[in-house]
C-alpha cells in the first residue's frame, strides 16, 4: 500500500485534469491523448496489454446523429410570387424528443396561429375548437415569462405539430444542436422515423414576422391585441419546414491491461479494478476538467497497479485494470467491455469502480437531508453494491478498511446505475463501487486539479489495491447470491 504516494498521483491527476485535453470527451483528440497517456504508464509499471493486436486498446464505435444546420430552411411559396427561403442556422431550435436518432422534419401544412396556446376550460371559448389538428401546424405566442410549457396547450388540444415564437428558447437549446446518442458499435444505420408526436419547433420573433407578413401582421401587432387576436389560418401560402439529419460515426478506445496471476490453475480468473477515463469535454468555450469526475478515479486505479507492480508476492488470480470510455454517454465503454471482453466474463470474480474519489462531500441542505460540509467528511466514502451480489463480498471490504480507516456509508444505492460497475452488475458479476460523494463543482468547468485532496484519493486507491490483492489471492471465488 506504501507505493501508493501523492507525487505520482498528483503528476497523472495534474495531465488528465489539463485544459489542454479539452475535457476528455470520447471521441475527440483530447480523450485520445489521455488513452495513450494512460496506456503508457501502466507500461512503464510491467503492466500487460490486453487490447486488440497487443495493444492496450480495446476499441469500440460511437454512433450518434446531427442535425444538419447549413441546409435547414424555411420556405414561403406564394402563387404569382418569388418564392422566399428563409436560412434557419441560428432562428431556431428542436424541443426534447424521443431516446433514438433525431427525426427528421418535412412539415408542408397550413399554420394556424392559437394565441398563447392555452387551452380554455370546458364550458368557456376555446381557441382550438372545431380544428382538426392532422393538417396543420398550430403557432404559439407565449404569454412573457408564462413559467410552463408553451406547447402543452396545443398537444392537449390534438396538435402533433408545434411551432412556439421564443428567442429565448432559441437561445437556451444552442439552435439545432443535439445530444450525442451512441448506439451499439457496429449498428447499422438507423431509418429516420416521425415519431407521432414532432418534437416542439421554436423559432426567432424576426423568423415569425416573415411568416407572418403573408397574413398582414406580426408579432408586436398580435401581442399588442392580446386575448383578443382571433386564432386565424396563414392563406394562400405554402409554409415548408425541412429539417435533416446525419449519422455521425467516431471510434474510441477503453484502456485495458492485465497483470498475470501467480497459481498456475487460478490465473485464468480475475479481479478488475476500474475507472472511467472520459469527461464531458468543452461547451460555450469553457474546459470541463474533470478532475474529480473521473481523474481522481484514473490516478486512483493507476496507483493500485503500481502497488500490484511494486509488490514481489502476486497474488494467485489475474487481475485488469480497466479505463472506460463513454461513461459519460451512458456506460457505452464498460457495456462494450462486457458485451465483447478480451477475457472470459464468467472469469471475473470481481469488479472494483473508483468514480469520484478525491473530494469530501458537500451540499447543501435539502428538504429532510441535512447539510454536508467538507470538513465533516474527510473519513468519509459511499460504498455502493456491496451487498447485491454476494454476501462474502462486503465483510471483505469492512477487514480491509481496517488499514486504511476509513468511515464507509451505505446511503448513496440510488448511483448504483451510474457508473461502469453498473454494467457488470447487471450481468451477475460481483461489484463494489466506491464514490466520495457529490460537490458543488460536479459536472461543472471547476472541477479542477487544484481541488482535489490526495490524502482522500491515497486512502480509497489503498482500500481499492488490498481489496482487490485479498480477493485475487483467496482459494475460493465470491460466493454469488442466489436470486
Amino acid at each position: 500500500m506504501e507505493q501508493i504516494r501523492e507525487p505520482a498521483l498528483r503528476a497523472w491527476l495534474n495531465f488528465l485534469a489539463s485544459p489542454e485535453l479539452a475535457g476528455r470527451e470520447s471521441g475527440t483528440l483530447g480523450y485520445d491523448t489521455a488513452a495513450r497517456y494512460v496506456a503508457s504508464v501502466l507500461e512503464s509499471l510491467g503492466i500487460q496489454p490486453l487490447g486488440e493486436n497487443g495493444s492496450y486498446f480495446h476499441e469500440l464505435d460511437l454512433v450518434h446523429w446531427e442535425r444538419d444546420e447549413e441546409s435547414a430552411a424555411l420556405r414561403l411559396r406564394t402563387s404569382g410570387r418569388a418564392d422566399e427561403t428563409l436560412p434557419l442556422k441560428g432562428a431556431f431550435a428542436v424541443g426534447e424528443e424521443p431516446a433514438g436518432p433525431p427525426c427528421e422534419i418535412s412539415w408542408n401544412e397550413p399554420w394556424t396561429f392559437v394565441g398563447d396556446g392555452e387551452a380554455a376550460a370546458s364550458d368557456a371559448y376555446d381557441v382550438f375548437h372545431g380544428f382538426d389538428w392532422k393538417d396543420r401546424v398550430a403557432l404559439v405566442l407565449p404569454r412573457p415569462s408564462s413559467g410552463r410549457r408553451e406547447d402543452l396547450g396545443a398537444r392537449l388540444r390534438g396538435a402533433t405539430k408545434v411551432v412556439v415564437i421564443s428567442d429565448d428558447r432559441v437561445r437556451a437549446r444552442g439552435g439545432l444542436r443535439t445530444p450525442v446518442r451512441p448506439e451499439a458499435p457496429g449498428a447499422p444505420a438507423i431509418a429516420l422515423k416521425a415519431p407521432a408526436s414532432h418534437p416542439t419547433v421554436f423559432i426567432t420573433q424576426k423568423t415569425a414576422d416573415s411568416v407572418l407578413a403573408r397574413a398582414g401582421t406580426s408579432v408586436e401587432k398580435l401581442r399588442q391585441a392580446g386575448d383578443k387576436a382571433a386564432p386565424f389560418t396563414i392563406d394562400g401560402v405554402t409554409i415548408e419546414l425541412e429539417i435533416r439529419a446525419r449519422q455521425i460515426r467516431s471510434r474510441t478506445r477503453n484502456v485495458v491491461g492485465v497483470l498475470p496471476g501467480s497459481d498456475p490453475e487460478l490465473k485464468g480468473e480475475h479481479v478488475a479494478i476500474g475507472a472511467h477515463l472520459d469527461h464531458v469535454g468543452m461547451h460555450d468555450g469553457k474546459v470541463y476538467l474533470g478532475a474529480d469526475d473521473d481523474a481522481s478515479g484514473v490516478s486512483g486505479v493507476l496507483g493500485a497497479a503500481a502497488a500490484f507492480s511494486a509488490n514481489p508476492s502476486r497474488p494467485r488470480r489475474s487481475v485488469l485494470f480497466l479505463f472506460f470510455a463513454a461513461e459519460e454517454m451512458g456506460l457505452f465503454g464498460s457495456d462494450w467491455f462486457t458485451r465483447s471482453p478480451p477475457v472470459g466474463l464468467e472469469s471475473i470474480v470481481l469488479q472494483v469502480q473508483l468514480d469520484m474519489v478525491g473530494r469530501n462531500e458537500e451540499s447543501k441542505a435539502s428538504g429532510s437531508k441535512p447539510e454536508e460540509k467538507a470538513a465533516d467528511n474527510l473519513d468519509t466514502l459511499h460504498v455502493v453494491g456491496s451487498r447485491r451480489h454476494s454476501l462474502e463480498l462486503d465483510p471483505w471490504v469492512q477487514r480491509v478498511n481496517q488499514q486504511v480507516g476509513l468511515r464507509l456509508e451505505y446511503d448513496e444505492e440510488r448511483v448504483y446505475e451510474r457508473s461502469d460497475q453498473y454494467s457488470f452488475g447487471k450481468r451477475g458479476v460481483p461489484v463494489v463501487f466506491f464514490f466520495s460523494g457529490f460537490h458543488a463543482d460536479y459536472h461543472q468547468p471547476t472541477d479542477s486539479a487544484d481541488k482535489i485532496k490526495f490524502a482522500k484519493n491515497i486512502r480509497v486507491a489503498r482500500l481499492a489495491y488490498s481489496l482487490a490483492f485479498e480477493v485475487a489471492n483467496r482459494p475460493d471465488r465470491l460466493r454469488v447470491n442466489r436470486v
